[in-house]
């Protein structure tokens, strides 16, 4: 599975605890009201438990999360 589909999952099962929706990987998640900022602290948590890495607080930006493609793209680096 790649990112992307990881990612979506995960904000489909955890954040949005089944409500109704069709989430794709552009769409704004923080605009939209999808995560919040709460949200965001629990998606770097699964992002360092998922994919052993370590998100530095710095990166924690409204750039990096703005979409799953932007979280998918800023994780790629690693």
């Amino acid at each position: 599975m790649d990112r992307e589909n990881i990612l979506l999952g995960y904000i489909k099962d955890e954040l949005l605890r089944g409500r109704k929706g069709d989430l794709k990987a552009v769409d704004d998640l923080l605009s939209n009201g999808i995560i919040d900022s709460l949200g965001i602290l629990q998606m770097v948590a699964f992002i360092e438990e998922r994919f052993n890495i370590q998100v530095p607080d710095e990166d924690v930006v409204f750039e990096n999360f703005q979409s799953v493609k932007a979280l998918s793209d800023y994780l790629a680096q690693y």
